[in-house]
């Protein structure tokens, strides 16, 4: 007896999974975009996965069909803005220009983008921290942030806008450094003006980048 014909996928079948997919993406982006808008405006502990569900449109049980908690959100939230800060940093401090205004440049598009989410800012950065927390070295997104920081520094040494006592990789770290104590301040007191922090912090980085031997360079 012959081996009957395997049975043939119906021909529609690709482009029915395909437009499953497509649903599962949207309701899974939706659910995200409600989330996002809600941790901004009101934080991530006062907000509840009903609340996020509601918005978006969806039972509660269909976010756990997506997400398997409040915290996976802010996780995948906790990458992009790691992510967009490297950017950020990248954009700005490889622009052309003196070293000392694309720095400025930087740390203003920083405290903007603070301000204009503050409520869950805080709250990622915490999240960052937590996950990325080092024993016995630097957060590694300070350590990825210091890269750009060498590049510019080295390039206003070699152009005489930044002090060559020091060699660049050394300046970055003390700089860097001087920028997160606004940062960590911040963490520690919610209620600490982070961006005036940043901009008086970043200010003094660059009054100490920027002499040599106490004279301004």
């Amino acid at each position: 007896m012959s081996t009957p014909p395997a049975p043939q996928p119906r021909a529609d079948r690709p482009a029915a999974v395909g437009r499953r997919e497509r649903k599962k993406r949207e309701v899974r982006e939706r659910i995200y975009a409600a989330a996002r808008r809600l941790f901004t405006k009101h934080g991530f502990q006062a907000t509840t996965v009903d609340e996020i569900a509601r918005i978006a449109d969806v039972a509660p049980a269909t976010f756990f069909n997506h997400f398997q908690s409040k915290q996976a959100l802010l996780d995948l939230m906790t990458g992009e803005v790691a992510e967009a800060l490297h950017a950020l940093s990248v954009r700005h401090l490889e622009a052309a220009g003196p070293s000392h205004e694309r720095l400025r440049g930087f740390v203003a598009d920083a405290a903007e983008s603070l301000a204009a989410s503050r409520a869950i800012a805080r709250d990622v950065l915490l999240e960052v921290l937590r996950n990325e927390a080092a024993p016995d070295g630097p957060h590694p997104y300070l350590h990825r942030l210091q890269e750009p920081f060498v590049r510019l520094i080295a390039e206003g040494q070699s152009k005489g806008e930044m002090r060559r006592d020091r060699d660049a990789a050394f300046l970055a770290q003390m700089a860097v450094g001087m920028m997160n104590s606004a940062i960590t301040s911040w963490l520690a007191d919610p209620d600490y003006p982070v961006e005036k922090g940043l901009v008086e912090a970043t200010e003094f980085a660059l009054s100490t980048l920027r002499t040599e031997s106490g004279e301004a360079s």
